[in-house]
C-alpha cells in the first residue's frame, strides 16, 4: 500500500488517531466513506446516513473503518513544451 493512501486512510483505523470501526449490522451515523479489509483483499464503500453496514464481500461480518479526507487528493496539470521531456 502506498504511503500517501496509508496516509489518508489512517484517520480511520482503531488506534491510528481516529475513529472506531463499525460492525456489520450497525446503523450509519453519518454519511461517508468506509473500508474493509481481510487478508486477501478490501473494499471501500460509500454510505448515507441510516444505512447499515453490510458484511464484507465474502458474506462474513466484519469491521467497516471511515476514511479521511486527504490534503493530496486531486489533480494538477503541468505544461510542458514539446521536445523537453
Amino acid at each position: 500500500m502506498s504511503q500517501e493512501l496509508n496516509q489518508e486512510l489512517a484517520g480511520g483505523f482503531n488506534g491510528g488517531g481516529g475513529s472506531l470501526g463499525f460492525a456489520t449490522g450497525s446503523t450509519c451515523s453519518s454519511s461517508g466513506t468506509f473500508r474493509a479489509f481481510n487478508k486477501y483483499m478490501e473494499t471501500i464503500i460509500v454510505l448515507a446516513a441510516g444505512d447499515v453496514f453490510p458484511p464484507f464481500c465474502d458474506g462474513k461480518k466484519t469491521t467497516w473503518y471511515a476514511l479521511t479526507a486527504s490534503s493530496k487528493s486531486g489533480f494538477e496539470s503541468v505544461r510542458v513544451e514539446a521536445g523537453t521531456i
